[in-house]
């Protein structure tokens, strides 16, 4: 078992271990009392925004970002890097810089291409202590990566930030699939089915994102 999310209305609230939670949390909180799942009082958290592995989480904006001072840490973490002396950083410096910087492509995905030539740099290595020289393209494309970041980072789910209530809708569809059996519409009270049907002999099978 692993971690859990969920919404609720905001205001919802239940008084829950002397801590007032989300009622949707509760309920999940009280199974797992039942069923005597353990968990961690102290972990189970609930805001808007809200803290997952170091983003920050806004459900009604659609956003999820990371705070000002890891982009201070990341930049540090280039610089540190670009000033080496003698321009040799070890593999493991190497490999340590970019795993910060691949975690911060979670909200900053357009950075990829700039860790390219870092890869290719450490591209069979395995001698952990070995120096490996910093060429001119890995520090041009480090320097970008750095002075690009605070202005483009954050992702966003969605190009409204707000969105209207269900009355301003012309017609509202609640549609699921499934990969073997069905496709499904619901509207105006009226469902729709549509079933599957198995694929040619020898065709490709279509996977769950082609239906939905």
């Amino acid at each position: 078992m692993d971690d859990f999310w969920g919404l609720d209305n905001e205001g919802h609230l239940v008084l829950f271990h002397q801590v007032w939670r989300p009622y949707n949390q509760v309920m999940l909180l009280l199974f797992w009392d039942l069923i005597r799942c353990p968990y961690k009082d102290k972990k189970q958290l609930h805001s808007n925004p809200l803290k997952i592995i170091g983003f920050w989480v806004d459900t009604n904006l659609g956003t999820i970002s990371i705070p000002l001072s890891a982009i201070n840490d990341a930049i540090t973490a280039i610089d540190t890097f670009l000033a080496t002396p003698s321009c040799q950083p070890i593999l493991r410096e190497w490999a340590r810089l970019t795993g910060y910087l691949n975690w911060v492509l979670n909200v900053f995905p357009w950075g990829q291409p700039a860790l390219t030539k870092l890869y290719h740099k450490m591209s069979g290595k395995t001698r952990f202590y070995a120096p490996i020289f910093i060429n001119a393209s890995v520090t041009v494309d480090l320097t970008w990566f750095k002075l690009t970041m605070p202005k483009a980072i954050g992702v966003r789910l969605s190009e409204v930030a707000l969105w209207p209530l269900d009355k301003a809708a012309d017609i509202i569809f609640h549609t699921d699939a499934t990969l073997t059996s069905a496709i499904s519409f619901v509207y105006s009270n009226q469902a729709f089915i549509y079933q599957i049907q198995p694929p040619p002999l020898h065709a490709s099978k279509p996977d769950i994102f082609f239906f939905k």
